[in-house]
């Protein structure tokens, strides 16, 4: 996953030429914001990143974002303009405006200044509006699994289960940078998670941007941010959605959906300097574990709920179960109270006993950032 320029100053992959997977192995556990933007509403939603242009960008970007919807292969300028200008438009356009996915990442624009600039595509017109039906639809079939009456929490969280379930991370096949690729075809990077989740927003009317940078390891990443309740969070499926998933295809973890920029970034996610004066995200309400009454101060505490949802999934043939802990003492107590000593293997023995279910051991997932414990159940009928 890096950034590439290719040619000298002529040709530029604009965005991400690559992004790599989370793919750690689980350690098997048999014994042991701001205000000026909070009230906007969906329906006048203006992106954090739009707001951010001057009035002669914002001039640009829609006279290149009209061009690349209506298919044109150039746009020209009345006036010349600098090619550092439109090489910032044309990346913001291509990250933001993800619907139009057939847009190449390509920038070609061999002069100082330019007055004409020219367009790639990744499909011809007629294979781009094909693909459009087909990604509408799958688009449409995951709106229909959703109740009525979600909330935009209980909607973003959904669609978040949905693509990293629905997906397989991937870096060969044709579509991986788009929401084709992610609702479509079922293969997708960092990129395209980033586009499916902006897409399925859009589709519900919840205001949403794509966010450009690198991982820690100075990888180009890509990820979201979403505003719930009049207040903004970033969400990144890629990184909840490991390579392993062990004898379960549903898994999913939460550990990155829907955090405060506290807990990412200068530590896993480091934006780009185009999308630094946006809009902060402060708040920890509708994070996943916080919103959902998922969050312990204690060991025992966290105990009791582990136990209750260890029992809950085996005698639903269910596998994972997740918590969090509110500061680095309790996390650290849960931890030892849950593995160090046993009980987790406790547990699984209980539920044996008294619901005449198969457990057999489990794995543990733990963030030591975010403070959260995730596992995943193993079933007799696994070995």
């Amino acid at each position: 996953m890096k950034y590439r320029i290719l040619g000298a100053a002529v040709c530029a992959a604009v965005f991400l030429a690559g992004c790599t997977p989370v793919s750690e192995e689980p350690v098997a556990a048999t014994d042991g914001s701001s205000s000026a933007y909070n009230t906007e509403k969906a329906e006048d939603f203006v992106s954090p990143v739009y707001k951010a242009l001057s009035d002669e960008e914002k001039e640009l970007y829609d006279k290149v974002s009209a061009a690349v919807s209506d298919f044109e292969n150039e746009v020209t300028f009345e006036e010349p303009v600098p090619r550092d200008t439109i090489r910032k438009i044309y990346r913001l356009i291509y990250a933001q405006e993800r619907k139009y996915f057939w847009l190449s990442s390509l920038f070609y624009a061999p002069e100082s200044e330019i007055s004409t600039l020219r367009l790639n595509y990744i499909y011809e017109k007629e294979d781009a509006e094909q693909k459009q039906i087909e990604l509408d639809a799958a688009a449409d079939a995951i709106l229909t699994g959703l109740p009525e009456n979600a909330s935009d929490f209980e909607a973003a969280v959904y669609f978040h289960d949905k693509i990293v379930t629905g997906c397989e991370f991937s870096q060969s096949d044709d579509h991986v940078n788009s929401a084709y690729g992610v609702l479509v075809s079922g293969y997708g990077q960092c990129e395209g998670y980033a586009a499916a989740m902006a897409f399925l927003c859009d589709k519900k009317g919840i205001p949403n941007y794509m966010v450009c940078g690198t991982n820690e390891r100075g990888e180009t990443h890509a990820w979201n941010k979403i505003l719930i309740d009049g207040k903004w969070y970033n969400l990144d499926c890629t990184w909840d959605d490991p390579i392993l998933k062990r004898n379960d295809p549903d898994f999913v973890r939460h550990d990155y959906c829907l955090v405060k920029d506290d807990e990412i970034e200068g530590i896993t996610h480091f934006t780009d300097e185009l999308y630094k004066n946006m809009p902060p995200c402060t708040s920890q309400e509708k994070n996943y574990f916080y919103g959902n009454g998922l969050v312990y101060d204690t060991a025992a505490a966290a105990s009791d709920a582990i136990r209750e949802q260890i029992k809950a999934a085996a005698l639903s043939g269910k596998r994972e179960a997740e918590l969090r802990l509110s500061d680095d003492d309790a996390y650290y107590a849960a931890l030892a109270r849950f593995f160090d000593s046993g009980e987790i293997k406790r547990i699984l023995d209980e539920v044996n006993r008294d619901y005449g279910t198969d457990l057999t051991s489990a794995y543990k997932h733990n963030n030591d950032e975010m403070n959260i414990i995730h596992i995943s159940l193993i079933y007799g009928s696994d070995e």
